[in-house]
């Protein structure tokens, strides 16, 4: 059975590929069925996930995950989320909340599954999503039983569902020529610009923000809500505010465009406290901010398809300003788009779930599509100069690079001048005018290579004096570096004068402490 599983920050939504059709997953749930499963976890006795943890909220875990994917995406996929109560590292996390999705699909969902049928699944991540979590995603899914049959940006499957839903008016001489998609969802902000021809789905730019979403919309209400009650945010328990915000989620997906007021019963997690009602004015004079550097980022997309010689004032060339994800859903979202966009601004028949029916669209063979995605973060190195003067940037892979089937290689050589390499490897959403990393920055750790053949059989290298100089100046020293789909890279460093190499897996946890210590890796 091949799948589309967008693991989201609120819910996770499943579609199927079943005979040219691409039917979203609908699960048994308390209360009916629901076509997603929450992406909650608590944890008392057990660890339990689902509508199960979400009922535990109310009464009083020893420790409370609101999102899963949020909580780990923030990670290194070993570090030991301690801070939240769970004793377990992030990629553990992720992969026993994909386990239990895939319980939920065999035991509880209206699909026909054998439990012994492999699941092969397309997934995804956001745009702006690190290596790091790429890696993440996709080992986690793989630990969970499922056959990755590839990992996909958002929005580029979240075109590929908009494309299918308008076949009827992209034909051949369609004048269209791409699609902007506004991806805001539960954590992530991403918007790209995809090519429609030829149902040939490339990503031409992308931009996104890692730490936006509709849970910073609950915040800013639970926030007005708590100060009309007369509630200090500081005296309530982490569980207490997870519990709340739950109750502003639940609440603000229930307004609709002609809501006055927004009724927050905040009794449950605060026993005797009354229910408040906030003007929908306030709502969206909180939440207003949050939408204003969406736009920003919106207008530099679409100005960036001019590189492509796509006109972007030219309406016809455009298909849309589709917006998907779960908290476009909230009337002030479109209305504000709406206002720079007019009747460009199309909204998802389903936001929450266009991602998902992108992908299972994407794992069908029969679909005829192509998909081709470029690289959304630069990845570098810091690299020493001579002492005194301050470190450089070296962008081994720009933003914007599209990959072969075999990921994107790229070489370097040089003649160094200290003893040992000290290679600070970090991603950065922008490169500033003077080419140094910039934006959102995301450190990868550090690699340490004997440039200086005396040192090649050294197993401690960070013992070794930063400014020491090579006994033998005349050495050629060449790195090839291989960007791999799944956000791997893995870079090969040869002293080609004396003909010895170390080669490194970034990104994969058993070589994490090989690779800070400068050995080689298991």
């Amino acid at each position: 059975m091949r799948l589309g599983i967008d693991f989201g920050t609120t819910r996770t939504v499943v579609a199927t590929a079943l005979a040219g059709r691409y039917p979203v997953a609908v699960f048994e749930a308390p209360g009916g069925y629901r076509d997603f499963v929450p992406g909650v976890a608590t944890l008392n006795d057990d660890l339990c996930f689902g509508w199960e943890a979400a009922a535990e909220l109310g009464r009083g875990p020893r420790a409370a995950v609101r999102s899963v994917k949020r909580e780990v995406s923030r990670r290194a996929p070993d570090d030991v989320l301690s801070d939240s109560g769970l004793d377990m590292t992030a990629l553990d996390l992720a992969t026993r909340y994909l386990s239990f999705l895939r319980s939920e699909l065999i035991d509880r969902a209206n699909l026909d599954v054998d439990r012994e049928e492999p699941l092969e699944a397309m997934i995804a991540v956001p745009a702006n999503a690190g290596s790091s979590q790429r890696y993440l995603t996709v080992e986690a899914f793989r630990r969970a039983g499922f056959s990755v049959l590839g990992l996909v940006n958002e929005p580029t499957a979240a075109a590929v569902e908009y494309a299918y839903n308008n076949l009827a008016g992209l034909g051949r001489k369609s004048p269209k020529r791409y699609v902007v998609v506004y991806d805001l969802g539960g954590g992530t902000f991403d918007t790209s610009a995809v090519s429609l021809l030829e149902r040939r789905f490339e990503l031409i730019a992308s931009e996104g923000i890692g730490r936006l979403g509709g849970e910073d919309f609950d915040a800013a209400i639970l926030e007005l809500a708590l100060s009309k009650a007369g509630v200090r945010a500081a005296a309530l328990s982490a569980n207490q505010t997870t519990h709340l915000l739950e109750i502003c989620r639940e609440a603000k997906e229930g307004v609709s465009s002609n809501c006055r007021r927004l009724l927050i019963d905040l009794e449950p997690a605060l026993p005797g406290v009354d229910a408040v009602t906030l003007e929908m004015s306030e709502v969206n004079r909180a939440c207003a901010p949050l939408v204003e550097p969406t736009l920003g980022l919106l207008a530099r997309i679409v100005d960036k398809v001019k590189e492509y010689g796509i006109n972007p004032d030219n309406p016809r060339e455009l298909g849309g300003v589709y917006l998907v994800g779960g908290a476009t859903a909230f009337p002030l979202v479109a209305r504000t788009l709406r206002e720079h966009y007019r009747r460009k601004v199309l909204l998802a028949p389903l936001p929450h779930a266009a991602t998902a029916v992108g992908l299972a669209i994407a794992a069908d063979p029969e679909a005829g599509i192509y998909l081709r995605e470029a690289t959304t973060r630069h990845f570098g190195v810091w690299r020493e100069r001579d002492a005194g003067r301050a470190k450089v940037f070296d962008p081994i892979i720009e933003k914007g690079a599209l990959p072969r089937k075999d990921g994107v290689v790229v070489t370097r050589r040089y003649r160094p001048v200290h003893a040992v390499g000290h290679l600070r490897f970090v991603e950065c959403s922008e490169l500033g005018p003077d080419g140094e990393a910039h934006g959102d920055l995301m450190p990868w750790g550090e690699v340490l290579f004997p440039y200086d053949p005396l040192l090649s059989t050294l197993d401690n290298l960070g013992k070794v004096a930063p400014d020491a100089r090579l006994s033998n100046p005349d050495q050629e020293i060449v790195e090839r570096y291989n960007y791999r789909s799944d956000g791997t890279v893995c870079v090969e460093i040869q002293n080609a004068t004396r003909g010895y190499t170390r080669r490194y897996e970034l990104g994969h946890l058993a070589e994490r402490d090989a690779r800070a210590a400068g050995a080689e890796p298991p």
